[in-house]
């Protein structure tokens, strides 16, 4: 499998049973012995399997819509978000919505809104978040919450 030779070639093990499918986390074990969760597709597209190795700390939640198609997408990123918030927008996703840079807790809040999005019945359509618009009060709701006790914990 691609999957297993690209991380064995990083020098990385996969710590994953069975194949969770190309756009899943896997588990895996870098060369320096870090637990991660690539996607197999960002690890075949040339991101690295370990984000501690790579110097990637993820610091920046975003929330954007696209308001043509009724989408918003909430997600996590490191360092610079214009990269990521520019793939995004040629896509449709324009409109940002909500962005916090420079927290190294944003991995919480995203599993936070990934959590109350499953608590009031809300799947994603398309990859992990990918949500109705109609979601967007609900997300809104869990990420200015988070922004009011982060900020006062800080």
């Amino acid at each position: 499998m691609a999957f297993h030779t690209r991380v064995a070639k990083l020098g990385g093990a996969v710590l994953e049973p069975k194949w969770l499918g190309n756009h899943a986390p896997h588990r895996v074990r870098c060369i320096n012995g870090h637990l991660g969760t690539p996607t197999p597709s960002n690890v075949r597209a040339g991101c690295g399997i370990c984000r501690i190795c790579s110097g990637k700390l993820w610091d920046v939640f975003y929330v954007v819509t696209d308001d043509v198609s009724e989408i918003v997408k909430f997600g996590i990123t490191s360092g610079d978000p214009r990269l990521r918030l520019s793939h995004h927008k040629r896509h449709g996703l324009g409109q940002i919505i909500r962005l916090i840079e420079g927290n190294p807790k944003v991995r919480e809040l995203e599993n936070d809104c990934l959590a109350a999005m499953r608590g009031v019945g809300e799947m994603p359509f398309r990859g992990r978040e990918y949500f109705r618009i109609s979601a967007l009060g609900a997300i809104l709701n869990i990420v200015d919450d988070w922004i009011d006790t982060d900020w006062q914990m800080s």
